[in-house]
């Protein structure tokens, strides 16, 4: 300690320890990696598996991985979409991901095709959830009209946000906004449970029900033969994707950590969970669209989707880059 005057200068490593965790409790998983890289001090104190833990999966985890937690924050990506893009009026820019089989059912069946198709889902209850944030509009993005493009066999897009920042979540008939007015820059967590037996679908919007409905799944359910998510098409012109009107191809604009397809109907309380960055059992995940690495086999798995590093949704609703 030295004294300057009556001013007492102390540097942050001579601070009791409870208060050095509490103060570190506040920094992103980003500040805390540029603190630890400044002296072996910082570099051993912030080394504790359960801070990384937290920042991965929020106060209350339910998963245990063998890989240490640092290096997984280290490693861990989010998928970024760019909307459709018009260069000189002619060229076209999808971007989307397939949605993948997970767990013992994708290695009992090694001839199985990768791709996992929700619509498959005929007979049984099903939920989804993702992690998503928009990115701020541009003027150079824009959409393509149909008559640029074959007719696609998968039109429903079960997830979609308007130009006006309005959500839309269902995989019954018709669109209803069950939000509006998102923001860009943050972090949103959508959830969908449909149960075959009784029919009926709630929706979920950062932990809480939005909307609760009773309905059959879309009338063209059998029909849709292919998904993605990304680029889809908007066949209602009126909605504001981009504008009143327009029907064609819609791009998102923005990016999503994870769209996971779970087991049954999930709970309001496994939601909240989810819902504050935590994971379910791996035996509950049915398939996923979580691209992790730019490897040969995942390229095959997107179109035009890059990886971006940025904090984790357990960490708070505002995302940060990595620069």
């Amino acid at each position: 300690m030295e004294a300057v005057g009556r001013v007492a200068r102390i540097s942050l490593q001579q601070l009791p320890a409870d208060i050095l965790e509490c103060l570190c409790s506040l920094l992103t998983g980003f500040d805390a990696l540029s603190l630890s890289q400044t002296n072996s001090w910082w570099s051993n104190f912030l080394s504790d598996d359960s801070f990384w833990q937290k920042r991965l999966q929020g106060p209350i985890s339910v998963v245990h991985i063998q890989d240490p937690w640092k290096k997984r924050y280290m490693q861990s990506r989010s998928m970024l979409f760019k909307a459709l893009k018009v260069n000189g009026e002619s060229e076209k820019l999808d971007a989307f991901v397939y949605l993948t089989y997970r767990g013992e059912q994708r290695r009992r069946d090694l001839h199985r095709s990768s791709h996992f198709q929700l619509t498959h889902l005929r007979s049984e209850s099903f939920s989804f959830d993702l992690w998503f944030s928009l990115l701020p509009a541009t003027r150079k993005t824009s959409s393509s009209s149909r008559e640029c493009y074959q007719w696609p066999h998968y039109h429903q897009q079960f997830v979609m946000v308007s130009s006006r920042g309005e959500l839309y979540c269902s995989v019954l008939a018709g669109k209803h906004a069950v939000a509006s007015d998102l923001q860009s820059k943050r972090w949103y967590h959508v959830a969908l449970t449909y149960d075959h037996d009784h029919q009926r679908q709630e929706v979920y919007l950062d932990g809480a029900k939005v909307w609760s409905v009773l309905g059959s799944r879309h009338h063209e359910w059998s029909h849709l033969t292919s998904g993605q998510v990304g680029t889809g098409c908007v066949t209602s012109d009126s909605l504001d994707c981009p504008y009143q009107g327009y029907i064609g191809w819609y791009g998102f604009h923005g990016v999503v950590d994870a769209f996971r397809v779970w087991r049954g109907v999930v709970s309001g309380d496994d939601v909240k969970l989810l819902a504050t960055g935590g994971e379910l059992e791996a035996e509950r995940l049915r398939a996923s669209a979580k691209l992790n690495s730019p490897s040969i086999a995942q390229r095959k798995l997107q179109r035009n989707v890059q990886l971006a590093k940025c904090t984790r949704p357990a960490e708070g609703r505002t995302i940060q880059f990595a620069k």
